[in-house]
């Protein structure tokens, strides 16, 4: 009977979902993990004020010099990073048959560009829609497709 993994995730938290069997009646929820750091506020996320710098040759005015890269995108970054580093592992342990994942929208495109080639070709199933909060698993159930691959 094939596995599958359901993959319920936002900026800063994910959870693994597993299930055998085409239709996917029976949700188990195998891990939770957790980005703390996503939800943080940027002036939380960086040490020291931007610096200054100067409008133009003549140094007749100052300047603050914007970060180059905004905090809260570098943290969705670096979740996704960790999710599909998850997700990699789990493939080559032969842990999961299938995949399907369920994200909010804006994360949803930043795990598809991290995921590895070989768990790429895997997902069968992709729903953009943020449903982290729900932990009803027979409610959650009702999100995904009738038939998982």
């Amino acid at each position: 009977m094939d596995r599958v993994w359901i993959v319920i995730a936002d900026a800063a938290r994910a959870r693994i979902l597993t299930t055998e069997g085409r239709p996917g009646k029976r949700l188990q929820e195998l891990e939770v993990l957790v980005h703390g750091e996503s939800r943080q506020h940027d002036q939380d996320l960086t040490s020291d004020r931007p610096g200054r710098g100067w409008a133009n040759a003549s140094g007749d005015a100052r300047h603050a010099m914007s970060p180059p890269t905004d905090p809260a995108v570098h943290e969705r970054e670096r979740f996704a990073q960790a999710l599909a580093e998850r997700l990699h592992t789990g493939r080559t342990a032969g842990q999961y048959d299938h995949l399907c994942i369920v994200a909010a929208p804006a994360f949803l495109g930043v795990l598809r560009e991290q995921l590895d080639p070989a768990v790429a070709q895997v997902v069968t199933a992709e729903v953009a829609k943020n449903v982290t909060r729900e932990e009803d698993l027979g409610r959650l159930r009702a999100h995904l497709p009738d038939f998982l691959y």
